[in-house]
């Protein structure tokens, strides 16, 4: 007899839920469209030493390395470019900052055990 009355609840919910007039069905969630990752806008010491993880003249290229060791798992890289410190280069990718060349040296290490090639240390001064 109980599972005569559930089932007829059942039945009734589904009905009443067919024929009122609910919120239209939402669109289905897709990827994001691949865009330019923005630059950080954490204030950055005047110096520092951190972990380059590519060097690049074109913000485009950048922007794609950045994709990819973000999803090597590099979750603190981040972009500076050379109109806010001497680079050498228009924009870089890194990772970290440290007070100490050791520092950075011992994050290199931690990303290379990701997987992370073509990376170095560098000592970084803000642009006059």
């Amino acid at each position: 007899m109980a599972a005569v009355a559930a089932l007829l609840g059942l039945v009734a919910g589904a009905i009443l839920g067919l024929s009122s007039p609910g919120t239209a069905p939402q669109a289905q969630a897709s990827a994001p469209p691949e865009t330019t990752v923005a630059p950080t806008t954490t204030t950055l010491p005047d110096e520092f030493h951190t972990v380059i993880l590519g060097s690049f003249d074109y913000r485009s290229k950048a922007d794609a390395r950045l994709r990819l060791v973000r999803r090597q798992g590099v979750k603190d890289a981040r972009l500076i470019d050379n109109q806010q410190y001497r680079l050498g280069t228009r924009w870089a990718v890194y990772s970290g900052v440290f007070r100490t060349e050791d520092e950075a040296k011992a994050h290199m290490q931690e990303l290379s055990q990701l997987g992370i090639t073509e990376l170095f240390v560098k000592s970084v001064n803000r642009a006059d």
